[in-house]
């Protein structure tokens, strides 16, 4: 999950972010879930006293947080320099918060690893060279572009467009799992261990209880981020040139000459119309 980033999602009426944190808190715990990693872009701090707080409130709760860039750089659209010192500067936020714990965890921003091999391979280095371990993601159902929407409806008492907007959630997270399983047996023959990218935003607290509820009933259990990515799976050298994919399975699967198969699903471009 990512409790900070570059761009801020709207807040719904009356909620504060560490407000949301704390239900997102609440949710993980109601289902014994297990340390989960918040990615932080300590950019965000500077906006006000309250994001700080979201990750006081993470920590006190027995998360760990880990590196997301500085300011949320997308690599594809900067220099392989400019994103390693993105990089560098957030490392002195997360020796504050975490001190002795594992934050040498990066997931790119965006998903994007460079869009040349050359850039990719220096990102790569630099992060070998300097302790981290690249946080890989194999399911992704775009749960951030609920959130913007969730506060203009919320503010406006559009409840039914609200009520659209979680069964578009639902369906899209149960696609993303059924997507997920059968690409990783295109991919590797077999299903493997999954991490899910999530993001803190206030449509989150409406539907992260229904989300892991979903999980534990698709037969999913909640681990550490070490112990999915402990899976040999996420050891493969895909061995494919940038833009094949963002996910370990897309990448797998181009370059196998297999698509793994994804959703149908068009709810992305309802929403940005919802409660203008």
């Amino acid at each position: 999950m990512e409790p900070q980033r570059a761009v801020r999602f709207l807040l719904p009426p009356g909620l504060r972010r560490s407000d949301i944190a704390r239900s997102i808190i609440a949710a993980l715990q109601a289902h014994h879930a297990p340390p989960t990693y918040g990615f932080l872009n300590a950019k965000g701090l500077a906006e006000g006293p309250d994001n700080a707080e979201v990750l006081r409130l993470w920590r006190a709760a027995g998360h760990p947080l880990a590196n997301h860039a500085f300011s949320h750089m997308d690599l594809n659209a900067n220099t392989a320099e400019a994103f390693e010192q993105d990089v560098i500067a957030n490392e002195a936020t997360l020796r504050t918060y975490m001190g002795d714990g594992d934050w040498h965890w990066l997931r790119y921003p965006y998903l994007r690893e460079g869009d040349t091999p050359q850039k990719r391979q220096a990102v790569a280095a630099f992060l070998k060279d300097h302790g981290y371990r690249v946080a890989e993601a194999t399911l992704n159902f775009d749960d951030w572009a609920y959130n913007d929407q969730y506060a203009r409806c919320l503010s406006k008492d559009d409840f039914e467009a609200i009520e659209w907007m979680r069964e578009s959630y639902f369906r899209r997270a149960s696609d993303s799992l059924t997507a997920g399983q059968e690409g990783a047996k295109l991919a590797y023959g077999r299903d493997i261990a999954h991490v899910m990218l999530l993001h803190i935003g206030g449509f989150e607290t409406v539907m992260l209880p229904e989300l892991l509820d979903l999980l534990e009933q698709r037969g999913f259990r909640l681990v550490t981020l070490q112990e999915a990515e402990s899976d040999p799976a996420y050891a493969v050298d895909q061995g494919v040139a940038p833009g094949a994919g963002a996910t370990p399975l897309e990448r797998m699967g181009a370059a196998r000459q297999a698509t793994p198969p994804g959703t149908a699903d068009d709810a992305l471009a309802g929403l940005g119309g919802l409660c203008r």
